[in-house]
């Protein structure tokens, strides 16, 4: 690949130099510059650096893929003297963003932007929790048995693991907040008060009830859940910028706080958390009747041979938001997120037969950096921009691939039960039976081999195998 510091001096000479450079920050994968003039960008100019996987305008940004490497581009952008936010997990949060015309699709998106700007910071808190119940089951009785259901090891593994499930509604109240604008701590106290332990115990106790301000409220238990807090936040939001506008300076950082939660707590406890539950349940319900109607696993395999392209289009994150607040109500899925798992070793196997098959020295190296990336570390844009969207036949092992990962999971009833990623991948799989692993390790083979045997035929031209095209 380039030299860092040249892919820098390169990409800002493109975008129109340093005076045209409001700010850029950056995510896993991309540099996001908010810039003065858009009509001083050369989208050409910016492809044409060595070491640019593609562009986007998005959310009033001109985004500039550069893949893993990111991170070094954008410090070496900072020494060119250009001003720098740091990085990011989500997009511009919507006081940031530019007004858009209300419309229903307006509306859809920005819903499902909410989801995934606040279910997306989740991930690695679930990773961990989930490798470490992995652990758990591996070592202890479930796989190997090499220490006893009793011992201190399952302990501390099952510890980590509840608390990163268990308060999800604290971590999700200041992911939700933050993605709106509003103060993430008290996004954070909204969570705690759904998960007040003398009110969670209330769930449990046969008549009980409660009410706030003498308005019943709904005794349910909300550890564990998504979707109320996320409803909770998005309301307490617009609640807080309130007070926060129209309170004199002297009394706002006191009373703006407070009376933002006199307003949220009935509406959050009598209505808005009480329908989150009730949403989620009913989420749960509908996706297991799906997995036992005759279409489930069509459900499955289209899931799976598409990903690619959801991940491509950004239609992935809402897709897994829903089945994240879905996941999080009964701890194992066996639709959406198995689908997504599955599959998630077919663009290596992809990525692996054009490395194979490219002759010309350059993409040849390049095409084998994409493979380590998927492969090793499960980040997959650059394979998607740098193979996929270059070649184009590739799609065809991918499609093929995701379909008979999904097509053989379905058969054999496999079940997603944690989050996992690169070469850790088959791990979300452990946690039930063994046959439920050994069959989410044959899903996974099966995707990886049929994607390379059917790129390895079908995945390139002659001419892009020469490096002609």
């Amino acid at each position: 690949m380039a030299e860092k510091k040249d892919i820098a001096t390169g990409v800002l000479e493109a975008v129109g130099g340093k005076a045209n450079v409001v700010n850029v920050i950056h995510c896993m994968t991309r540099l996001r510059f908010t810039l003065k003039d858009d009509s001083k960008v050369s989208d050409d100019a910016v492809k044409g650096v060595d070491g640019v996987m593609g562009i986007q305008r998005k959310g009033g940004q001109y985004q500039v893929i550069i893949g893993p490497a990111v991170p070094e581009v954008y410090d070496e952008l900072l020494k060119l003297g250009v001003v720098g936010g740091g990085a990011i997990d989500e997009d511009l949060t919507a006081e940031d963003k530019p007004k858009e015309k209300l419309t229903a699709k307006g509306v859809g998106d920005a819903i499902l932007n909410y989801l995934s700007g606040s279910v997306v910071p989740l991930i690695p808190v679930l990773i961990t929790g989930g490798l470490f119940k992995t652990l758990s089951a591996v070592f202890g009785p479930t796989l190997l048995g090499v220490v006893p259901a009793d011992s201190e090891f399952v302990f501390l593994c099952d510890m980590v693991y509840n608390a990163a499930f268990y308060f999800m509604p604290i971590i999700a109240g200041v992911a939700a907040a933050k993605k709106l604008g509003a103060n993430p701590y008290l996004g954070a106290l909204m969570g705690g008060i759904l998960m007040e332990p003398s009110f969670a115990a209330l769930a449990t106790t046969e008549g009980a009830t409660f009410s706030v301000y003498g308005i019943p409220a709904p005794t349910l238990a909300y550890a564990q859940t998504l979707i109320p807090v996320l409803l909770s936040v998005a309301v307490m939001a617009p609640v807080q910028k309130f007070f926060d506008k129209r309170l004199p300076e002297s009394i706002r950082t006191v009373f703006a706080p407070f009376l933002t939660f006199v307003v949220m707590l009935p509406l959050a406890l009598c209505v808005l958390a009480p329908l989150g539950n009730y949403v989620g349940t009913g989420l749960a319900a509908f996706f297991e009747w799906l997995a036992n109607t005759p279409f489930g696993w069509l459900a499955v395999m289209l899931v799976a041979a598409t990903f690619p392209m959801l991940v491509l289009t950004g239609m992935h994150v809402g897709l897994m938001a829903i089945a994240l607040a879905q996941f999080a109500q009964v701890g194992s899925d066996n639709m959406f997120l198995m689908a997504a798992t599955v599959q998630a070793f077919t663009a290596s196997g992809v990525g692996l037969a054009v490395w194979l098959r490219l002759k010309e020295p350059k993409q040849k190296n390049l095409a084998f950096g994409y493979f380590i990336t998927q492969f090793i570390g499960g980040v997959g844009e650059p394979l998607l921009y740098g193979v996929f969207l270059r070649y184009k036949r590739p799609w065809i092992g991918t499609l093929v691939g995701g379909a008979a990962a999904g097509l053989y999971a379905c058969i054999t009833g496999v079940t997603f039960y944690t989050f996992a990623s690169g070469l850790l991948t088959p791990l979300a799989f452990a946690g039930g039976t063994t046959a439920n692993f050994v069959n989410g390790c044959i899903s996974v083979a099966i995707g990886m081999a049929v994607a390379f045997v059917t790129t390895w035929f079908l995945g390139l031209t002659k001419d892009q195998i020469e490096g002609k095209e």
